[in-house]
């Protein structure tokens, strides 16, 4: 898979930026605040829908554009069955999405159709930061690999959601936990299928990690992940799992109805990251922290790769001056060669050894074009 052609229309400071890039290697570079990260993001919207920087649209309204009337990302994307044509456009009102010609009702429809890694200066904390990242991680992943668990994360968090309004209104009301129960069934229904494919997930995407550890960093670092769900099991049966997510639910409503949240649930689930048998978080360097964060998106990219039978587009955003020359060399050499890979830099030499293999653009001032000297 991919991208073969895009034009983003008024899209931050992309006023018109129209390209043809190659199947391998693009390198994209340019002083700060040009433009490079706004090019990722619209292209990246292609994949969820969303801006993986706000969750308002209208920051990504053009402030200078007085004749502004919609903002538009057309793309071509290419995989292994043709050519798929893509319109996605907003403006302040409303939002389309097209894919050869045929609107998409949900913004769910989009997840799956184009499959991409990203990495961004943010996912540093994929080691440091909170649970959350580590689960958003997984389910962008899962979501992009499997509809049934794309539904049944949007089941979760309808009932997690519900669950916690009725206990904040209502936690004195005598028959709450009556009540609760339909919610407990939900949520026990819809998070069995989350904690299963989350520990399987886990499982191939430590092995693949371990993989492009040692290849990014060139050191014999034991490199492991492991799930820390938030309800104890014995076992990964989906009777089990139901079961210990049911009871447990059961036996907080008490506990709940005072914090007016729910406690326990796939939506407080983690893993760890660990190095020779060390949690990455506490012994780690910040270099090999920033290896494991590399490790995990390679390991992504390959999963992918595995439940789709495609590669899928791998962006890499503002990385270079985070690594070292070592680790560096390391990244490109560790780059699959037929992955479509954007890389962006505030400087062209950091391509230097790469630049034969490289498509190389300019972006000044939201303009993007072709590097002359390549």
């Amino acid at each position: 898979m991919y991208l073969s052609y895009v034009r983003i229309l008024n899209f931050r400071n992309l006023r018109n930026v129209e390209a043809q890039f190659q199947p391998g290697l693009n390198f994209i570079y340019g002083a700060n605040a040009q433009g490079k990260t706004n090019l990722l993001e619209a292209l990246y919207m292609l994949v969820t829908g969303k801006s993986f920087r706000t969750r308002s649209e209208r920051e990504l309204i053009p402030w200078f554009c007085e004749d502004y009337q919609a903002t538009v990302i057309r793309a071509h994307i290419t995989t292994r069955t043709g050519t798929d044509h893509y319109i996605l456009s907003f403006n302040r009102a409303e939002k389309h999405i097209l894919v050869n010609g045929e609107p998409l009702t949900r913004l769910s429809e989009l997840l799956g159709r184009v499959n991409a890694v990203l990495f961004t200066p943010a996912d540093l904390q994929l080691v440091q930061g909170p649970p959350s990242q580590r689960r958003r991680f997984l389910d962008v992943c899962l979501s992009q690999t499997s509809s049934l668990y794309l539904h049944a994360l949007q089941r979760y968090d309808l009932a997690h959601r519900q669950r916690n309004a009725l206990l904040k209104l209502h936690r004195n009301r005598p028959n709450l936990r009556e009540e609760l129960r339909p919610y407990h069934e939900q949520l026990a229904s819809a998070g069995s299928i989350l904690v299963q494919a989350r520990k399987k997930a886990i499982s191939e995407l430590s092995q693949f990690a371990r993989e492009f550890y040692h290849r990014i960093a060139r050191r014999d670092e034991a490199f492991e992940m492991r799930f820390l769900p938030s309800c104890s099991l014995d076992t990964i049966s989906d009777t089990a799992v139901y079961d210990s997510l049911f009871s447990t639910l059961e036996s907080t409503v008490e506990e709940d109805s005072v914090r007016g949240s729910t406690s326990i649930g796939p939506h407080r689930d983690d893993f760890q990251i660990l190095l020779g048998a060390h949690d990455a978080r506490d012994f780690a360097s910040q270099g090999q922290q920033r290896t494991c964060v590399l490790a995990l998106k390679f390991a992504e990219l390959r999963y992918l790769e595995k439940e789709r039978d495609e590669s899928p587009i791998f962006f890499l955003d503002d990385l270079l001056s985070e690594l070292d020359e070592e680790r560096r060399d390391g990244l490109f050499q560790a780059l699959p060669p037929h992955v479509q890979t954007f890389v962006t830099a505030t400087d062209r030499e950091f391509l230097s050894r790469w630049q034969h293999q490289a498509g190389v653009y300019r972006m000044d001032d939201g303009n993007l074009s072709p590097d002359p000297t390549s």
